[in-house]
C-alpha cells in the first residue's frame, strides 16, 4: 500500500512539476507571453530571436523537459477513472490516448522554436515561418484536449458510487475546460482580434484555464492517494 501511495503520489506531484517547469520556461525565460503578433513582420520576428537567443533557448528547453511529466500525470487520472468504469473501461482508455495524443504538441512547438533560436542570422523569412509553425501548432490542434476532457467529464458525470471517486461539480468544470479549447481552432482565419494567436480567446482563456485544470486535479488526486493510505 505505501508503495502505491508513493507511486501516485510522485505521478499527482508531476503535474505541478510539470505546469511550474513548463510556466518558467515559457513566460520567466522565453519572454513568449504575451505572444509575439501573428501580425508582425519577419525582421520584427527575427529581431525578437537574434535579441534573446540565449533566453529563447534555455526556456525552450525547460519546457521540453517538462513534458514528460504531463504523462504520468495523465496516467494517474486514468487510473482512477478506471475505478469508476470498472471491467471495460473505454472512456479510461479515450482519455489517456487523448491526453498522451495531446503532449507532442507541446513537444513540436518548442522544436520549431528551438530551430528557429539556433540559427537567428538565418533568412527572417524562415525565422517567420518556424516561429508560425510554434505558435500554430501549440494552440490550434484543440481536437485532442476537448475529447480528453469530455472523456473524464463524462466518467465522472457517470459515477453512481457513494461517495464517487470524483466530486461532481469536478465533471462540469473539465466540461467547461473542454468546451473553452475549442476557439483555439479559429485562430488560421485570424491574425488581428480575440480569435489571434494572441487573442483571448485562443490564448489567454486556454492558457489560464489550462494550468488552472492541472492545479485543481492535482489537488484531488494527491488527497485521494493519501486517503487510500489510510484506508
Amino acid at each position: 500500500m505505501q508503495t502505491q501511495m508513493r507511486n501516485q503520489l510522485l505521478c499527482a506531484w508531476s503535474g505541478v512539476v510539470f505546469t511550474l517547469l513548463f510556466m518558467v520556461g515559457f513566460w520567466l525565460v522565453s519572454h513568449f507571453v504575451p505572444p509575439p503578433s501573428p501580425s508582425a513582420t519577419a525582421t520584427q520576428i527575427a529581431e525578437m530571436y537574434q535579441g534573446r537567443t540565449w533566453q529563447i533557448r534555455l526556456g525552450l528547453f525547460l519546457m521540453m523537459a517538462s513534458c514528460g511529466f504531463a504523462c504520468a500525470f495523465q496516467a494517474l487520472i486514468s487510473t482512477h477513472m478506471k475505478r469508476i468504469e470498472g471491467g471495460a473501461p473505454a472512456l479510461t482508455y479515450t482519455q489517456l490516448a487523448a491526453g498522451a495524443a495531446g503532449v507532442p504538441f507541446l513537444i513540436v512547438p518548442t522544436l520549431f522554436w528551438t530551430v528557429a533560436a539556433f540559427r537567428p542570422d538565418r533568412d527572417p523569412n524562415l525565422i517567420l515561418l518556424l516561429n508560425d509553425l510554434g505558435w500554430i501548432m501549440l494552440l490550434m490542434p484543440f481536437t485532442t484536449f476537448v475529447i480528453q476532457n469530455f472523456a473524464l467529464s463524462f466518467a465522472i458525470l457517470s459515477d453512481r458510487g457513494a461517495p464517487p471517486v470524483f466530486p461532481r461539480w469536478l465533471g462540469f468544470f473539465t466540461l467547461w475546460v473542454g468546451v473553452l479549447f475549442i476557439p483555439g481552432g479559429l485562430l488560421t482565419f485570424f491574425k488581428r482580434g480575440p480569435f489571434a494567436w494572441d487573442g483571448v480567446f485562443v490564448f489567454w482563456i486556454p492558457l489560464l484555464i489550462f494550468f488552472t485544470w492541472y492545479l485543481v486535479m492535482f489537488t484531488f488526486l494527491r488527497r485521494m492517494a493519501l486517503a487510500q493510505a489510510r484506508t
